[in-house]
């Protein structure tokens, strides 16, 4: 995605955020910062599997009540990992990449309420930013969906727990505007590799929920 989309694309994340909590005196937020552990997964690429690294993830989400159950709510989620390039055929693994993954979702939530427990669904749709640690590669961002499910504990009216599992789904996986290859001196990474193959992304996370009522 050029730099000018992905200008594009924020500013229709935050319009639409704005559209959908003109109404704020009206309404229940809710804040949640939360931490916890991404599954990865592997991309398959032509001549191999890039495999990332499981690791920690952490961010936060505002959630706007639009009713009792159901929510506009916008995220923000980063994990910093590394992934290695495996050959299909010959040649050794590449060094390990560092990078980090930066989903920004905008979507909805609807929950069940049973009191002080409210178990809930989400679904949302935005953009991943593949951010890759050294000057030699190239950030990529493209777009992506989400489904997840889990469940709030209110602790008071205002203080509860949120704990969450979600499926992260990149549209289109492309190599994070670098490729591997092998060569006489084994196998090794430098720049444009593609593949429509996407990984799994699956996360487990949870945080303190605070709720600010307007009512």
């Amino acid at each position: 995605m050029k730099p000018k989309q992905n200008k594009l694309f924020l500013v229709i994340i935050i319009i639409t955020v704005l559209i959908s909590v003109r109404d704020l005196s009206a309404q229940d937020i809710e804040l949640n910062g939360f931490y916890g552990w991404q599954l990865h997964g592997t991309a398959r690429l032509y001549d191999g599997d890039f495999r990332i690294v499981d690791a920690p993830n952490y961010g936060g989400k505002i959630a706007v009540g639009l009713s009792s159950t159901t929510f506009a709510e916008i995220s923000y989620m980063r994990s910093d990992t590394k992934g290695t390039y495996w050959p299909a055929f010959i040649g050794q693994p590449s060094d390990p990449i560092p990078f980090s993954s930066n989903y920004i979702h905008v979507g909805g939530l609807q929950q069940v309420d049973f009191g002080r427990a409210a178990p809930f669904a989400t679904v949302g749709m935005g953009m991943v930013i593949w951010d890759p640690k050294t000057n030699v590669l190239n950030t990529k961002a493209q777009f992506s969906a989400t489904v997840g499910a889990g469940v709030k504990l209110w602790l008071t009216d205002f203080l509860g727990i949120r704990l969450q599992g979600s499926m992260m789904l990149p549209m289109v996986f492309d190599g994070f505007g670098f490729g591997c290859g092998i060569g006489t001196g084994g196998s090794s990474c430098g720049t444009n590799v593609y593949t429509r193959i996407t990984p799994f992304q699956g996360e487990f996370s949870g945080g303190i929920i605070l709720r600010l009522s307007q009512n």
